[in-house]
């Protein structure tokens, strides 16, 4: 039986439940955000092995191409043993970078944390006779006081309770416990995932075109290769970009002789990962401990960073990323605002390449829509 409804109603009913359906979920999910939160955080954690296992192997892949691409090209052995040989060459490779960092890096960074915690008594000392010297107000004083013998109490009634700090560390081991399990766990998933790359990505594409029309799966695909790339792009180019960073870092402050080189150039090189504020984020606690240890050194210190970003904003950074992102600088600031704000340090560093996504999406809809419509915008 034929419907009464003409086209155009039919689309009008259709973008009316469409629009109803949407405003429902966000109104459920703006009610009952506890309770969804607290679901997608059992999900999260259920599934982490396998999120350190697609994260592992997307990081290895580049790595693991270069090798059955280029480095075995001309060897005469089957493309399944390539494949295992690539993937173990990466895998070893991933470790050695691991390795290292925790055999070189973590001794000289807790080395000189050690050092800054056991001279923090006689920075808090000149820090005090500072304040003693030139506080010539009493209510500041009193105030002062007030929060010193409250900071005070406060820590001697969390150091008292004994059981507590049993409790939280017996907790804290046990996540540190799980973490390196759900990663050795990940590390196998991520072989199985590039061992079997083509089959993978050969599944998927079945199961999305049954789901959908061939016209929809394209757009899917194109989506998911377009933030392959920015991803790819961006993250292994501001890794580049920042040890470059850190690694210079590491040399002027040990001719400057700044003290506790090893770790402000680890922090420095380390927040150059986030764009635009990850210098400033990193040259702030920095420069405050210099600061305290000696104005002089603590002056010398934030002039570097500052030639040292001027170098890396104008010069590094650009020939490494080139014009990757596509992000006007205004767009870049919104992302990684934005991204900080929803999800902390990690969406500050993921939010400049995924805007970038949505940023190219959007700008060729609206080019196609404008060529469908013949309007020219100058």
């Amino acid at each position: 039986m034929k419907t009464p409804w003409t086209t155009e109603t039919q689309n009008r009913i259709r973008e009316y439940t469409i629009s109803g359906i949407i405003i429902a979920t966000v109104c459920f999910a703006f009610f009952h955000w506890s309770e969804i939160a607290s679901f997608l955080g059992t999900i999260w954690k259920a599934l982490s092995p396998f999120i350190w296992g697609f994260c592992i192997a997307f990081i290895l892949s580049p790595l693991c191409r270069m090798c059955e691409e280029r480095w075995l090209a001309a060897v005469n052995i089957s493309p399944k043993l390539k494949r295992v040989v690539s993937v173990t060459v990466s895998l070893i490779v991933f470790m050695l970078v691991i390795t290292m960092f925790f055999v070189i890096l973590i001794p000289q960074l807790s080395s000189s944390f050690e050092m800054l915690m056991d001279s923090m008594d006689g920075y808090i000392g000149t820090v005090q006779n500072f304040l003693d010297k030139f506080s010539q107000n009493k209510e500041l004083d009193e105030i002062l006081l007030r929060l010193y013998e409250n900071l005070r109490e406060n820590m001697v009634g969390w150091l008292s309770s004994t059981s507590s700090i049993v409790s939280k560390l017996l907790s804290y081991s046990v996540t540190f416990v799980k973490g390196i399990i759900n990663f050795l766990v990940g590390i196998i998933i991520a072989v199985y995932l590039l061992i079997d790359k083509e089959r993978w990505k050969r599944q998927g594409k079945k199961i999305i075109y049954s789901m959908m029309s061939v016209e929809n799966a394209e757009n899917v695909f194109h989506v998911m290769r377009l933030t392959a790339q920015m991803l790819d792009s961006f993250i292994f180019g501001k890794a580049l970009d920042s040890l470059i960073i850190g690694i210079a870092a590491a040399v002027c402050c040990s001719l400057m002789k700044i003290p506790y080189t090893p770790l402000i150039a680890f922090i420095v090189g380390l927040t150059n990962m986030i764009p635009v504020f990850g210098p400033f984020i990193g040259a702030v606690p920095c420069a405050f401990i210099l600061l305290i240890i000696s104005p002089a050194k603590a002056l010398e210190f934030i002039i570097f960073v500052l030639i040292l970003q001027q170098i890396d904003g104008n010069i590094l950074g650009p020939y490494i990323l080139g014009d990757s992102m596509g992000l006007p600088p205004v767009w870049i600031m919104f992302a990684i605002i934005i991204g900080g704000a929803l999800w902390g340090v990690i969406g500050m560093f993921l939010g400049v390449p995924i805007f970038s996504v949505i940023y190219v999406l959007a700008k060729d809809l609206i080019e196609r829509r404008l060529k469908e419509r013949r309007i020219r915008v100058e």
